[in-house]
């Protein structure tokens, strides 16, 4: 196998570093900034014709879109038994779908800070933290009556939406009314793949 990941740490390319970690993988990282020039260049934009990051490239096959590329790898190395990433079962497949689309949907749209700039400003900015708390109170909703998202174990739907509300892109966000949310969060960003990535990638 050879898995490439082209993107900076410090962009959404952490989540599929991560990713790598927690999957054991080995691939090799390309360090490399959104507005590189590279990313234009006929080669990449064969894996990816937006020109962006996270890509990667395993063994000619290119993905972009950081969410799409976790649940790629989560079901193509997420292993068998009961600490696999991907779930078998199509109904507990179906949950890691529809959390992986409520987090693009329903919490990216607030915590995207590009260039430390909030997205939204004025009365964009009123609806769209009223649309995130409104979303963090589903996520308090569940994981009062259990650990995870689906089933009884960390999975791709545990880890997509702990990426889109990781700690250096939610900081602007007061979540001190959703205890069930952040205790779930210290769980996740407390996993030895997670510390890992991020002592590597953030040194």
């Amino acid at each position: 196998m050879a898995l490439t990941i082209y993107g900076s740490s410090r962009s959404r390319t952490m989540r599929t570093l991560w990713m790598a970690e927690e999957l054991g993988l080995h691939y090799d990282h390309v360090e490399i900034e959104w507005d590189d020039p590279a990313l234009k260049a006929s080669g990449f934009l064969h894996l990816n014709p937006a020109g962006a990051i996270p890509t990667i490239d395993h063994d000619g096959f290119g993905l972009s879109e950081s969410l799409a590329i976790n649940l790629y790898l989560a079901k193509t190395f997420g292993g068998a038994g009961p600490t696999r990433l991907y779930p078998d079962d199509p109904r507990a497949e179906a949950e890691v779908w529809r959390w992986t689309l409520f987090a693009q949907g329903h919490l990216e749209p607030w915590v995207r800070r590009d260039g430390g700039r909030p997205l939204h400003e004025g009365v964009m900015a009123d609806f769209a933290l009223a649309e995130a708390h409104s979303a963090l109170a589903q996520l308090d909703s569940i994981l009062t009556k259990r650990d995870w998202l689906v089933a009884d174990r960390f999975t791709v739907a545990d880890f997509n939406v702990a990426c889109v509300l990781s700690p250096s892109r939610t900081g602007p966000l007061d979540m001190s009314s959703h205890q069930p949310t952040i205790e779930w969060l210290s769980r996740c960003y407390g996993r030895p793949a997670a510390l890992a990535a991020r002592a590597r990638f953030t040194a």
